[in-house]
């Protein structure tokens, strides 16, 4: 193992302690409760949006950052990383990484309830497609697939409520609700999937135009994964800069780790590359000579 890829590696490991003391900082503020009124104005902010068929299409992929399903995608992650030549026990690692997100994710809705305002609750309710929960589920599985015309239309009481939630006062009475979403587990597994996704693309595909695609792809899969579930009101703006701390770290751990179980670099080169073996026929000639 060369000394760079050890510094590299412990270049990895400072960041995820980083993130990991930042998430620390960023959960005692949140305790304070100082966070509270920012938070709520910016879900009146997003109450302004208008409510599409989108919304449904959002809320059905919510199942693809679920648990069950992320472990689905880490095993995928550990066959990719075992075919690029990386250790067998790389796959552990990143199992263990992954039931670490799901524990930090059950302890603090355990432990960090959030106060909503009933007025406010309102609307939130509205943003998650409130249309489709009753529907079959051919009718789910089409609007999954993308199929949002598949969708049934918006409520008229929906749109009244999410306007009203807009700009209703923040009132904390017997009736406000209590949340439990502190930090989104959707944002951790998907930032973690999908940022080790990316670094992987970024140092083993050669084709620079599919790498700077894919490498794109992986990003937004990363971000946007847990972006969906605050843009459709089932995470407030806290919980998801919590999750997006908590699945970076993850990340660049298992990047860490990564470089340190590297056991042979193979890179995806096109079919019909020779490049390799004039190389290795121009070391054999000058040995002949």
């Amino acid at each position: 193992m060369t000394l760079n890829r050890i510094g590299a590696a412990r270049a990895w490991f400072v960041a995820a302690c980083v993130l990991l003391v930042l998430f620390g900082i960023y959960t005692a503020i949140f305790s304070t409760g100082v966070l509270l009124y920012p938070t709520l104005h910016i879900e009146q902010w997003l109450l302004h949006r208008p409510l599409t068929s989108l919304d449904c299409v959002l809320f059905e992929w919510k199942l693809l950052g679920e648990v069950e399903a992320s472990a689905l995608f880490t095993l995928l992650l550990a066959s990719a990383c075992l075919l690029l030549g990386y250790r067998r026990r790389m796959l552990p690692y990143l199992f263990l990484l992954l039931l670490l997100g799901v524990a930090a994710e059950y302890v603090g809705k355990q432990v960090f309830p959030q106060v909503i305002p009933i007025n406010t609750q309102f609307g939130i309710n509205s943003l998650a497609c409130p249309q489709m929960w009753n529907k079959p589920s051919s009718v789910k599985i089409m609007v999954a697939l993308g199929m949002w015309w598949k969708a049934p239309p918006v409520h008229a009481g929906r749109i009244r409520n999410e306007q009203f939630s807009a700009t209703a006062p923040l009132i904390f009475d017997e009736h406000a609700s209590i949340v439990n979403g502190y930090p989104s587990g959707h944002a951790i597994r998907w930032c973690f999937i999908g940022l080790v996704a990316c670094w992987l693309i970024w140092r083993h595909m050669k084709y620079r135009l599919l790498r700077i695609l894919l490498m794109a792809i992986a990003l937004a899969i990363a971000f946007g994964g847990g972006f969906a579930q605050f843009y459709i009101g089932l995470h407030l703006s806290t919980d998801l800069i919590a999750g997006y701390l908590l699945g970076v770290s993850s990340a660049c751990c298992a990047i860490g780790l990564l470089l340190l179980n590297e056991t042979k670099r193979k890179t995806l080169a096109p079919p019909g590359d020779n490049s390799a073996k004039r190389q290795i026929a121009g070391v054999s000639g000058s040995q002949g000579l």
